[in-house]
């Protein structure tokens, strides 16, 4: 491989997310980044995955869920090198990414955590670094693994902890759908987001993606194919993510 090939990475574990989601992130990457690279996955059932996406076994199989993602950060990844960045299946491409590598070169990158993550302030869904860069992290990981799986919410968390020197990606860059998009649906009377939730009252208009974004974090729920046709809970429909799944 190139030594200045980039290495796209992203997991599927279990059933929470189906092939043909791995399939529509190497579609977006594919329409969105100039540079060379090669797109893989980390999962544990190949079935219907495109042949472009190169399949890498889970590393270690009794992990569940967002623990294996810490697994990236292992010094022999693969036997890949260079340059990773990793992307979660819930995001929205919606610009070129090509400005995601040459942004504060040889440091590592993330974006804001927008949810509830109380061990840091990382949210990786976004993360780019050099193989091995972090292997501290995985090393770390494993020496209190126990502990961690019951004391921290998520792969974040930890990352976060002892990682707080990781640089973060301009704030227009990479946006909340949530925050950042105008989805929240209209209060009324105090009591709109709780008809909302209830199912008898629907949020009025339609989400909008800010200017210059380039990648949408669905943090929680709902996931993009939650609200592509229809409104969810208190949270306006997004039809504009079609158009980056074509």
């Amino acid at each position: 491989m190139n030594q200045n090939t980039i290495n796209v990475v992203c997991l599927k574990w279990g059933e929470k997310y189906p092939a043909e989601d791995v399939n529509r992130l190497y579609r977006m990457v594919s329409k969105n980044l100039q540079l060379p690279f090669k797109f893989y996955c980390i999962t544990d059932d190949t079935a219907g995955l495109l042949t472009e996406v190169e399949a890498l076994p889970i590393f270690q199989p009794e992990l569940a869920g967002w623990w294996h993602k810490l697994s990236i950060y292992r010094k022999d990844f693969y036997g890949l090198n260079g340059t990773v960045l990793f992307l979660d299946l819930d995001v929205v491409i919606t610009g070129n990414l090509d400005e995601l590598f040459s942004y504060k070169p040889g440091e590592v990158c993330s974006v804001k955590d927008y949810g509830k993550c109380k061990w840091g302030k990382i949210n990786s869904s976004v993360v780019r670094f050099e193989v091995g860069q972090l292997d501290y992290v995985w090393l770390g990981f494993l020496a209190n693994q126990q502990w961690i799986v019951d004391h921290m919410h998520g792969d974040q968390d930890w990352l976060g902890r002892v990682a707080p020197f990781i640089e973060l990606y301009p704030s227009d860059w990479v946006v909340s759908y949530k925050k950042h998009c105008q989805a929240r649906g209209l209060k009324l009377l105090g009591i709109g987001d709780w008809l909302m939730r209830k199912g008898w009252l629907q949020p009025m208009g339609e989400s909008k993606v800010p200017l210059d974004t380039k990648i949408v974090l669905f943090h929680g729920k709902p996931d993009p194919i939650d609200v592509v046709s229809t409104p969810y809970k208190i949270w306006k429909k997004a039809p504009w993510i079609k158009q980056y799944w074509d």
